[in-house]
């Protein structure tokens, strides 16, 4: 696990709440394989920050694909904050990194149930 983004002077540590929202949206994206896209859209604005926040309000109709409208508003105050967007990236690194490894871990199940049924055909031919 990487160790949390640091917080600038002053600004209040971000609620469970908002990490738990954060990590849903992270996971989401990342399931629709929007993580990269994200990461780099977030780096390239974090000294913008909240332009970047109001480009979520523009761009609503495309982020009702990845999340309900309702959260779109909370995500959008979340991420004006300065400390939330380092916050957020690493929480979509972490989130690929799981995904990725499930899916590794899914695939070689694949493999060695599909061995085995190769396995129990040759002992099942006649010789």
């Amino acid at each position: 696990m990487k160790p949390a983004a640091p917080r600038s002077v002053g600004a209040p540590a971000l609620s469970a709440e908002e990490l738990r929202l954060m990590r849903e949206t992270a996971e989401l994206l990342v399931r629709r394989r929007l993580a990269l896209p994200a990461m780099l859209a977030l780096e390239t604005v974090v000294p913008l920050n909240r332009v970047g926040a109001s480009m979520l309000h523009v761009l609503g109709p495309v982020w009702k694909a990845v999340l309900p409208a309702s959260r779109i508003e909370t995500v959008a105050a979340l991420l004006e904050r300065r400390d939330s967007i380092p916050a957020f990236v690493n929480l979509l690194d972490e989130a690929e990194d799981s995904y990725k490894c499930a899916e590794r871990a899914r695939r070689q199940a694949d493999m060695a149930a599909r061995a085995a049924r190769r396995a129990e055909r040759r002992r099942a031919e006649p010789r």
